[in-house]
C-alpha cells in the first residue's frame, strides 16, 4: 500500500473529494483515502474487461461465502448465508431499514454522528431523539442510561440507529456496552440498526464487537457492513444488511423491489477484497496509525481544541468550545474539512487524515495559521 504522491491529480478523474473545491484548497473532508486499493481490485477489473460484456448481473455464488468466512475469521461471528441481504450501500441500507418499518416513528440517534443519521430519519418523516455523546479521554460515548430513559418516555414503537465504530469519534464500543444496548432494546421491543462500515479499520488494540454477535437471533436487529471504506473502493457501491430474525429480514427484502441493485463489478470487487486484500490492509493500518499520531501530536499545540481520534477510522473530530466558525476559518486558509453542523455540533469540524503525510503536514500547517 502506498499513498498517492500527488493526490491533487485526482481532480482529473471527477473526484468528489478533490473536484468540489478550488485547486488552491486541500480537501480533507469526505471519507475516502488518497491511495489505490489492493492489487486484487485491478486484477478483478482487468478480468472483467477481458470478458468484455457488461449486461445485467446477478449475485456471484462466492459473495456470501466471502462474508461468512470474513465475519467468522475476523470477528468470531458465525452467520448463516441467508441472513445476508446485499444492498448498494450502507446509507441506502439505513433507509431501507426505516422503510421496512413504517410503524416505527421514533428514532434514537447518537449525536454527533455522520450526517445521514439525521437525514435518513428526516426524509422518512420520523422523529429523531438525539442521544448526546460526551468526550471521555480520547473517545466519544453516551450515557447508556439516557438511551433507557428516552425509551421509557416513548409510548410508540422506536428504533435505535447506532454507529460502531463511531463516525466521527472513532469509538469502538465494548462488549459490555453492546450487551447493555441489546438488553435495553429487547426490554422496550426496540429495533436496533447498526452501521458497522468501519469495523475493519481499527487502529488501536481494540476488538470490534458486531451487534449480531451479541443479540439473540430472534431479536430484531439489522447490522450494516461494507468493504468500501476498508479497501478504499467507495465508487463500487456494495454493502450487506445482516438480519438473523426472519420476519425482519422478509420486511427488509420487500423494500428492494424497484430499487437499484448491486452492480456486478461491485460484487466482484468486494469479494476480491475480502479474500485477497488483507496484506494491503495490514500496510494501510500502519500508514493510518502514523498519520493519526501526527494529528495527535499537532493537537498538543492547541489546548484550546478537543481533538478526538478514538480507536478506529481515519477521521479526527475537532471541537472548539469558544468558536462557532472553525470550518470557515480553515477554509480561509485553504483547508476544507467537514463542517460540524450536519453532524450535530456547530463548534466542530471533521478531518480526514487518509492522505499522504506531506499533504497532511501542509494541511495542519495551514490550520495552525488559521488558529492564530
Amino acid at each position: 500500500m502506498q499513498w498517492h504522491p500527488n493526490p491533487i491529480e485526482r481532480r482529473a478523474h471527477a473526484s468528489l473529494k478533490w473536484s468540489t473545491f478550488p485547486e488552491n484548497e486541500l480537501p480533507l473532508w469526505v471519507a475516502d483515502m488518497d491511495c489505490a486499493p489492493p492489487p486484487c481490485v485491478n486484477n478483478t477489473l482487468n478480468q472483467a474487461l477481458e470478458h468484455g460484456i457488461f449486461g445485467y448481473g446477478t449475485e456471484p455464488k462466492g459473495f456470501r461465502d466471502a462474508w461468512v468466512d470474513h465475519l467468522r475469521n475476523t470477528h468470531d461471528w458465525t452467520i448463516e448465508p441467508d441472513w445476508i441481504v446485499p444492498v448498494a450501500g450502507v446509507v441506502p441500507g439505513m433507509r431501507f431499514a426505516l422503510m421496512a418499518h413504517p410503524s416505527i416513528q421514533r428514532i434514537l440517534t447518537p449525536t454527533p454522528a455522520y450526517p445521514y443519521f439525521k437525514t435518513v430519519p428526516s426524509i422518512e418523516r420520523r422523529t429523531e431523539y438525539p442521544i448526546a455523546l460526551r468526550r471521555v479521554g480520547n473517545i466519544l460515548e453516551p450515557a447508556l442510561t439516557e438511551i433507557a430513559q428516552t425509551l421509557e418516555t416513548l409510548t410508540e414503537p422506536a428504533a435505535i440507529l447506532w454507529c460502531n465504530p463511531h463516525n466521527p469519534g472513532g469509538t469502538v464500543y465494548s462488549k459490555q456496552f453492546i450487551e447493555t444496548l441489546v438488553a435495553t432494546a429487547s426490554k422496550h421491543d426496540t429495533l436496533i440498526i447498526s452501521d458497522e462500515i468501519w469495523a475493519d479499520l481499527i487502529l488501536n488494540d481494540k476488538r470490534h464487537i458486531p451487534l449480531g454477535l451479541i443479540a439473540p437471533t430472534d431479536q430484531p436487529t439489522i447490522t450494516l457492513m461494507a468493504a468500501t471504506k476498508t479497501f478504499n473502493v467507495a465508487g463500487f457501491g456494495c454493502a450487506v444488511a445482516i438480519i438473523p430474525e426472519p420476519k425482519t429480514r422478509a420486511r427488509y427484502l420487500e423494500t428492494q423491489i424497484a430499487m437499484p441493485h448491486v452492480a456486478p463489478l461491485a460484487y466482484a470487487v468486494t469479494e476480491s477484497c475480502l479474500r485477497n486484500g488483507w496484506q494491503w490492509h495490514s500496510e494501510l493500518i500502519t500508514a493510518l496509525q502514523t498519520n493519526r499520531d501526527t494529528v495527535i501530536e499537532w493537537a498538543k499545540s492547541h489546548p484550546e481544541l478537543e481533538v478526538t481520534t478514538g480507536d478506529a477510522t481515519f477521521l479526527a473530530w475537532i471541537e472548539s468550545h469558544t468558536q462557532t466558525n472553525l470550518s470557515e476559518r480553515f477554509a480561509a486558509k485553504g483547508i476544507r474539512l467537514s463542517p460540524g453542523t450536519p453532524f450535530g455540533s456547530e463548534t466542530a469540524v471533521r478531518l480526514n487524515f487518509g492522505t499522504n503525510p506531506a499533504t497532511l503536514t501542509e494541511a495542519l500547517r495551514r490550520m495552525d495559521a488559521a488558529l492564530l
